[in-house]
């Protein structure tokens, strides 16, 4: 059994490792901004302990890093303090783990593992907290998530409820996708064999699909047609700003993709999920708000 702390145990990522790593029957420590939420709760309830505080206070994070093993942990873009806050963050989070004499598993961003200003701050600072990562002495995997498939869960955005999968992208254009199970599934592994997979930086795809066949995906696992609509860039420039619309175009331009069966291969004891699997894994009834939705 290990001891684990895991920063932003209540968000997507976090919620999926600290969820594994109950079931593998280790010892967790879930940090969370608000003990009482209910997501918090049901942590509790499945045997974590709880452990209140935020990525910008450095004595919390030191208290609930005590005695830990592992921490898997993140930055978290979007903040009020835009780029430098993330930067601040995961400084802090290394900076901590160094301290504790932990194992972190820093979960990044595809290609964040050298210096190349890329104009999209959630990228760019990755690539500053992997920099101060490599300049300190700590022991650290790093994981390196691509899109994540979860994002369509974003109704506002992907327009689900309105009948239609939405995206800037072309409709055949080939984008690497990752679900957050495949990350806590890498993560949890990592925890597991930490002499093998300390020092290594790893980027993380489940599956590559266009918005086309994703669409076809939703339409069988909702028994319905789902067309896919491709969203004029400029429209989502004014929905969600420059950098989300920026981030769109590089995918758009892309042509470099990484190679998911030869990680699959390498990692056989992670149950990937294609985008079909996740899909099936997804409760549409709350997602859609719909009781009808999904058979």
């Amino acid at each position: 059994m290990t001891t684990v702390l895991v920063i932003g145990a209540t968000g997507k990522q976090g919620g999926a490792v600290a969820r594994l790593l109950l079931d593998h029957g280790h010892e967790v420590t879930a940090y969370v901004r608000s003990p009482e939420s209910p997501a918090a709760l049901a942590l509790a309830a499945a045997g974590a302990r709880l452990a209140a505080g935020d990525l910008a206070d450095p004595e919390p994070l030191s208290r609930a890093a005590l005695g830990a093993d592992a921490i898997f942990g993140l930055s978290v873009p979007f903040g009020a303090g835009g780029k430098d806050e993330e930067v601040a963050q995961g400084r802090l989070l290394v900076d901590v783990a160094a301290r504790a004499g932990a194992h972190l598993v820093y979960s990044s961003v595809r290609g964040a593992g050298q210096l190349v200003e890329t104009n999209i701050d959630h990228a760019d600072s990755k690539q500053l907290v992997e920099a101060h990562l490599r300049a300190q002495e700590v022991r650290a995997t790093v994981l390196g998530p691509v899109y994540f498939m979860e994002n369509v869960l974003n109704v506002g955005f992907s327009r689900l409820t309105d009948g239609v999968l939405a995206n800037p992208l072309s409709p055949g254009k080939p984008l690497d996708q990752v679900t957050v199970r495949d990350i806590a599934g890498l993560a949890v592994h990592a925890v597991e064999h930490p002499d093998r997979f300390a020092g290594q930086r790893i980027d993380v795809v489940s599956d590559r699909v266009t918005g086309e066949e994703a669409a076809r995906v939703l339409s069988d696992v909702l028994g319905r047609e789902i067309p896919y609509r491709q969203l004029p860039l400029d429209q989502v420039r004014q929905w969600a700003g420059d950098e989300i619309a920026d981030m769109f175009q590089r995918f758009e331009d892309n042509t470099d993709f990484l190679d998911a069966a030869a990680l699959h291969a390498a990692y056989p004891d992670v149950a990937w999920h294609s985008y079909a699997d996740w899909a099936r894994t997804v409760d549409w009834d709350r997602v859609l708000g719909d009781r009808t939705a999904a058979r």
